[in-house]
């Protein structure tokens, strides 16, 4: 009689090294298909609770459907247009606002020198352009607007998938040979995913209107540009606020002077402190369980991967690739290694109880 062969046989790490090299790569290369298709997955999970809200006031199922997602083809629609005529009035005049930059710049190493300072004009311009934050900004706006502009593909997937919400849970049990835990991790990942777009949906749409607002009031061009800038970077953490502060001084410099940059950064400032400061953290601190390190490495990988799309979902992926590798035993150290202190913490308590003290 023949033995019966092991279900699984360990192979050699270069194996899972080269299937990974095989899998990141397929991945940058189909980037163009896949962000827009991630884009429509992460829509249909944010908009589930506004439906689900619905059906809860006895709307029927595809009608409620139909209502958020013909509001939500409303809504790009009209940001898409208003967005798209200023990039493109922004672009027109690029060569100029660089050019000013450049003469702001030449003036102010001229004023340094005057005080006994010895800079070279070629070599700040070698090592520094300013006007390269301006092509930054409208690239990042253009690209990520690009995938927005795929209004249609997006509002189909993103329909599709919650027309089949009912029915996943079933084919689920079907196929998986332990359907509860499986439907139990894609839940907790959906609801981790949809709270934390959420709030940053929330918060970036408070801190684009408010700069935006800020702008307008000051009389700063483009201020629409700007508010949409600092809404998208609010997706990113920790440095997403920084890099969208950059072309805004440089442009409000350009405007308004060295006054200029003081009111609006004392605004950026605020705003961005509030945010940062007092409102994401009471909202998100059980909400993303990751190691900064995590997010800063996720945003640099998955960035490289798929672009700005990746940036902007670099840490709903990431907080998904952990939730499903604390469920099997060989997988739970990386996900240790992705989550925060305190996580850690957790696992080490799990791993090491404490012994009940013994009475004397």
């Amino acid at each position: 009689m023949t033995p019966e062969l092991p279900r699984y046989t360990k192979l050699h790490p270069l194996f899972y090294a080269s299937a990974g090299i095989i899998v990141i790569a397929g991945l940058k290369i189909g980037a163009p298909i896949i962000n827009p298709i991630l884009m429509a997955v992460f829509f249909s999970i944010i908009i589930f609770h506004p439906i689900s809200w619905l059906k809860k006031k006895g709307v029927n199922g595809v009608l409620s459907i139909l209502i958020v997602v013909l509001g939500l083809a409303l809504v790009l629609f009209a940001v898409g247009g208003a967005v798209t005529r200023s990039i493109i009035q922004f672009s027109q005049n690029m060569p100029f606002y660089k050019n000013e930059l450049h003469e702001i710049t030449r003036n102010t190493i001229h004023t340094l020198n005057g005080y006994g300072l010895d800079i070279s004009q070629d070599t700040v311009a070698d090592n520094f352009n300013a006007g390269s934050a301006f092509g930054y900004a409208s690239k990042f706006v253009t690209g990520v607007g690009g995938v927005l502009g795929q209004i249609t593909l997006l509002i189909l997937v993103a329909a599709f998938i919650l027309g089949e919400t009912n029915s996943f849970p079933i084919k689920l049990k079907a196929v998986l040979k332990d359907p509860d835990v499986s439907l139990g991790n894609i839940t907790v990942i959906s609801k981790n995913i949809r709270y934390y777009l959420g709030v940053k949906t929330l918060t970036g749409l408070i801190g684009g209107a408010s700069v935006a607002v800020v702008l307008f009031i000051m009389h700063i061009e483009y201020a629409i540009i700007w508010g949409i800038l600092v809404l998208l970077m609010r997706y990113i953490p920790n440095i997403g606020s920084v890099i969208a502060a950059i072309p805004i001084m440089l442009f409000v410099l350009i405007q308004d002077g060295l006054s200029g940059v003081l009111y609006v950064g004392i605004a950026y400032g605020f705003i961005n402190f509030v945010i940062g400061q007092i409102i994401e953290p009471k909202f998100l601190a059980k909400g993303m369980n990751l190691s900064t390190l995590a997010v800063f490495l996720s945003l640099v990988f998955w960035g490289w991967i798929l672009g700005d799309v990746g940036m902007l979902l670099a840490v709903p992926i990431t907080m998904a690739m952990k939730i499903s590798l604390e469920t099997r035993d060989n997988s739970k150290w990386m996900a240790i290694m992705l989550g925060s202190e305190k996580s850690a913490e957790e696992a080490l308590k799990q791993k090491y109880p404490k012994k009940e003290e013994q009475p004397e």
